[in-house]
């Protein structure tokens, strides 16, 4: 678990402490009497407050120490029990997979995740760089007679395509062109419940990668009234998660542990919450447990 930023702060502060202290002690070696006894009353304030300091470090440790255990027992047990606690849970819901960044392609797992749940997976798709290439957009225009310019519009387009308002024929004219890469698509793929969005990418350009496809993927299916919620593996330091909650969607960031995984069918079962999930300071709580 990260450490909380409390304790960061009280260890600095010990150690600034202890530098004045040395800096006092050295600079007043040679001074009179009565300085010397007010330095000494200052001196032993600094250190009061250094001891005060390192019992709060200590106290704080010792927290920690206590939850990361109470963290480790829980991931034993749920790791344990995974199957007992995900067991139809997702029996009656229709989930989509888009994936924005292929380099981190674990949609495979996200797969099974929903069908341990007895789920059905709606579609598995793939969204490529290639989405703002301007030839690629033109040839797409004029194979589907439909004015697509824009990564937007051809954002619109895939999601209405998977809303049946195409055809499959029309998403395999994407795929032939690169736009896309169809990894699975269900005959029942037009009535998804959710999606599952997968951007991880720690590529420094990764905030102009969210802003021509994530961002847009999002914007469009939030219009569509789609429940949406945005994984990441725990490890990983890539933006994606604090970007996508940035846009007001639900966020995991330890998908490839099994209280991740828990969380996911239990928002997916849901469809209702917003907030951050995982571990770390940027999250709201650990699961989305009912309150």
């Amino acid at each position: 678990m990260n450490i909380n930023m409390k304790y960061y702060i009280v260890t600095i502060g010990a150690i600034f402490l202890a530098l004045g202290i040395g800096i006092i002690v050295g600079f007043n070696l040679n001074n009179d009497q009565e300085l010397t006894k007010q330095q000494s009353e200052v001196l032993g304030e600094f250190e009061t407050r250094f001891d005060s300091l390192n019992k709060e470090k200590e106290e704080l440790q010792n927290q920690i120490d206590s939850l990361n255990e109470d963290y480790n027992e829980l991931k034993s047990y749920v790791s344990k029990n995974y199957s007992i606690l995900v067991s139809d849970e997702l029996s009656d819901k229709n989930t989509g997979i888009i994936l924005t960044n292929e380099k981190n392609d674990y949609s495979e797992d996200l797969e099974q995740i929903i069908k341990d749940a007895d789920g059905e997976l709606a579609f598995n798709i793939v969204v490529n760089d290639a989405i703002d290439d301007e030839n690629k957009l033109k040839e797409l225009s004029d194979k589907l007679d439909t004015e697509i310019k824009t990564s937007q519009d051809c954002i619109n387009y895939i999601v209405d395509a998977l809303n049946g308002d195409s055809t499959k024929e029309d998403l395999q004219k994407l795929q032939d062109l690169g736009l896309i890469k169809i990894k699975s698509l269900s005959d029942d793929y037009a009535s998804y419940d959710s999606v599952v969005l997968v951007g991880e990418n720690e590529d420094e350009n990764i905030k102009s990668s969210f802003e021509v496809k994530d961002k847009n993927i999002i914007s469009k299916l939030k219009s569509e009234k789609k429940y949406l919620v945005a994984v990441q593996r725990e490890d990983s330091k890539s933006e994606f998660i604090k970007l996508c909650s940035d846009s007001k969607i639900s966020t995991i960031n330890n998908i490839d542990e099994a209280v991740g995984k828990i969380s996911l069918t239990m928002l997916i079962k849901d469809e209702s919450k917003v907030g951050n999930f995982g571990i770390g300071e940027d999250t709201q709580d650990l699961m989305p447990f009912s309150k």
